[in-house]
Order: C-alpha cells, then structure tokens, then sequence
C-alpha cells in the first residue's frame, strides 16, 4: 500500500519514489525523519546582512488598528524600526512603525536580518498600493539593482456584475465592496449601471472559487445579499486598424454595422483529472464536446485502476458547468485542476436580442460561430417562456453580424370576440360577419404591436444573466 501511495505521488509531482517521505499526521511517525529530511534537502537561505536591505512581499492583509500588514522574507541586509522602505509596485515610500518575525505568532523585535521571515506594520490604510511578489527595499534603488525576477500583477481571468437583489442596497453594497477590498486586493472592481438590474459593480477575480467566496462574505459578513450575473472570460479583439482590446462581456463587442475584429483569441487552461479508468470514455467526450485538446493519459498505478487525463480547455468552457457535469460523468469519484496556459485564437461571435425589432443589450451574449444558431435557440426558448403575454404578439430574434440566425413567437393574449357574438344572439352568424369581427381585431392588434413596448420584468433578466 504504501508503495503504491508512493507511486502515485511520484507520478503527480515528478518527485523520485525514494525521496518521498513516509509520514503520519495520525500517529507522528516518520515526523523526526520529515525534519531531517528539511535540513538535508532544503538549502538555507542566502544573503548577506552587510548588503542593502531587499525583501520579497509574499503575503498582505489589513488590520483595522494596524493598518497594512506586510509578510516579507529577507533576502539581504538589516531593516530597523523607525526606517523607511520602498515597494517597488507603488513606488512610494512608506515608514515602517513595527517589525518582528513569526514565531509563529507575531513576535515584535528590533530589527529584520537576511533569512527570517517576518511582517512589518506600516499604517498605510489601503491594501491595493501593494502586490504578492513584489520587491522591498530599505531606501529607492540603485539602477544596477534588481528586483526579484517572475513578478507580475495579479490578472482577474473571471468577471462578473455584481447588484444588490434589492434597488434599495446599492449604498450598503458600495459599502460592503469598498470594505472588501481593503482585505482583498487581487479583486479588480468598477463601478457599473445595468438598465434593468440598477447600479452595481463590475468586477474581476482570479477564479470561481474566488467569485463564490466573495459574494458569499458580501452576504454574511456585510448583510447585502447580491445577484451575480453569468461570469465570462476576457477575448482579446485586434481590430481592423491593428489596434488590441480587451473585451469582458458582449456590451463591449462590435457590433453590425461596426466593422468586425480581424483576430479574436480566448484564454485557455490546462487541466489534470484523475479518475477511475472505467470512467475515461465519458470523460473523454465531455472533454471532446467543450472543445478540448486531450494531451495525455496515464496510470497512476501498476493496476491502472487510477488515470490521469491532461488535456487543454477553454476557459470559458470551464466556467460554466463543466465541474457538475464532470462529477455526474463520474458519480463524484473525479478530481479536478487547471492552470492557465495563454490564449488561442477562436471565431468567436456576438449574439444580439430583438424584442420586436428592438435590439436589448442587456441581453447580447457571446457564442461560437459554429454553435450561436443552437445557443440561441435554447436562449430564445427560455426567454419566451418568461416573458408574459402581451395583448400582441411579441417576435424575439437571435441577430449575429445583421442576420437572424432564429426566432420565436409570443402569441398575444386573444378575446374570442365570434364566441361572444354567438352568446348574445344565440346563433353563430354569417361567416363574412364572423370574418370581418376577426380581421377587425387583427388590425387593432397590429396597431398596438406598433405604438407599445415590450416589457421585459426583471425576474427573466436575472433568470437570463444567471445561464
């Protein structure tokens, strides 16, 4: 058992067998050996204390007495309570009130020499002048002086409206937003007005996970429950001039009659799922249906009882549903990860909504060439079955580029006016006069199908952004 355990952790991290330690959290065995193992394996840090202070940010978080707390690690030199430092993201100086190591609880001290691990308390009251990974330093550098290679901003890769369920909460989710960034400064958010579901925000996040738990902590630690619309991916547009642009949600695509983008690319991930073997082949499908290139597969085990499926996938394919139909594919039994892998250019399309010849770009969603016409049937489906009947007939278009890729019909509320003729005279009538009193209501429909809107309730809206 254990050697197979050994195997499979083998296969997943490249790690050789024999240098994968056996340890109980259970029991405590094979712990003296895993410490061992740490000084053995793990080279200590470098550095010198008599070169200029440099420390690498892994780690922020705001404290309501304290202000901004920076977790560092020192790489070279010495830094003293009372000096200034440097953040080489915001390029601001900042003084440093309190220092010390975690111990590992915080442990106040005098100084940071190279190799510890510790946090400095600055007072700077906004958590978002700062980045994981960016480099620290005790005065500006020189120009000879480099920060630590690999640092780049935190990219939001899933966005998402976010409005409070009631009209009345927009001030209280102003509120509960900007209190959150100051805790969360991966989160990119910006002020955003929807016709239908009122002012909001329109916000940027590193994943779903990260989308779920910060809804969830708008709703309990703030109180102001929310609706977050459908999350969607960023497109990068080259436009007919050269230009690049990115796009987060339909509003912002060209549309007919504005010329199209010339090359249109979408981020992809690559994801690892390991699942029973029995299980491949509908697991290969669902991969092969969300438009996915399968890389590899392979036993995590002698007796293949175990696979491990590679494969590259779009991530808008990911966001959607792909996770719950996974585990319906495999009864609950696989796992799944991803990571993102760049982008790749895809024909990508925007879908536009008429409601009797009035394009609702609230509506508008993004599609698949190949696949807009079956989207949009679905999506006009759905949207009939919400929208009540009027007192005449509504035509709801699916539009791409000008053309109407499908339609559906919302029959109007109709009086059987020949039924109420045969009820006050107790006979039917001649059939012209019954032809007449028919087309007479059709030609008082067809006026007010001209002069009347469509009036589209908010609840299809949240049903429609929530698909």
């Amino acid at each position: 058992m254990k050697g197979e355990v050994k195997e499979q952790l083998s296969s997943l991290t490249g790690v050789p067998t024999d240098e994968v330690c056996e340890v109980s959290g259970k029991t405590g065995e094979g712990v003296a050996a895993l410490l061992e193992a740490i000084i053995a394996r793990v080279p200590p840090p470098p550095g010198d204390d008599n070169n200029k202070f440099k420390a690498l940010l892994f780690d922020a978080y705001f404290d309501s007495q304290r202000g901004v707390v920076l977790l560092v690690a020192v790489r070279d030199g010495v830094l003293k309570r009372g000096q200034r430092i440097f953040c080489s993201y915001s390029k601001r100086f900042y003084p440093v009130n309190d220092l010390g190591i975690l111990y590992p609880n915080p442990r106040p001290l005098d100084g940071l020499r190279c190799g510890q691990i510790g946090f400095l308390t600055l007072g700077a009251r906004d958590i978002r002048g700062f980045r994981v990974g960016e480099t620290v330093w005790a005065e500006a550098p020189a120009k000879d002086d480099e920060n630590f290679p690999g640092f780049r901003p935190a990219q939001p890769m899933v966005f998402a409206g976010i409005f409070p369920e009631a009209v009345g909460d927009c001030e209280r989710l102003d509120s509960a937003i900007q209190r959150l960034l100051l805790t969360d400064a991966s989160v990119d958010a910006r002020r955003d007005i929807s016709p239908v579901l009122g002012a909001g925000y329109r916000c940027g996040f590193l994943g779903l996970l990260h989308l779920d738990v910060f809804r969830q902590r708008l709703s309990t630690e703030h109180g102001v429950p929310v609706l977050a619309t459908s999350p969607t991916v960023p497109y990068r547009l080259e436009l007919q001039g050269g230009k690049v642009v990115v796009v987060e949600h339909a509003g912002d695509y060209p549309s007919h009659p504005a010329l199209p983008p010339t090359r249109v690319e979408e981020p992809l991930v690559r994801g690892t799922i390991v699942l029973p073997r029995e299980m491949v082949p509908s697991v290969q499908q669902l991969c092969l249906e969300r438009r996915g290139e399968e890389e590899g597969v392979e036993a995590l085990d002698n007796a293949g009882e175990r696979m491990l499926i590679r494969v590259r996938l779009p991530l808008a394919e990911v966001i959607t549903d792909f996770f719950d139909r996974l585990q319906a594919a495999t009864h609950g039994f696989a796992t799944f990860d991803y990571e993102l892998c760049g982008y790749s250019e895809v024909d990508l399309v925007k879908v536009c909504i008429r409601l009797n010849g009035e394009i609702v770009d609230a509506l508008s969603f993004f599609g698949i060439r190949d696949r807009a016409t079956d989207t949009a049937r679905r999506y006009l489906a759905k949207l009939a079955e919400l929208i009540p009947q009027q007192q005449f007939d509504i035509a709801l278009q699916a539009v791409v580029g000008g053309k109407v890729i499908c339609k559906e019909r919302i029959k109007a509320l109709r009086k059987d006016v020949v039924a109420q003729k045969i009820l006050s005279h107790g006979h039917s009538g001649d059939p012209t006069r019954k032809a007449k009193l028919l087309d007479r209501q059709k030609e008082g429909k067809k006026k007010l199908r001209e002069v009347a809107k469509v009036q589209v309730p908010p609840e299809a809206f949240v049903a429609m952004v929530k698909l």
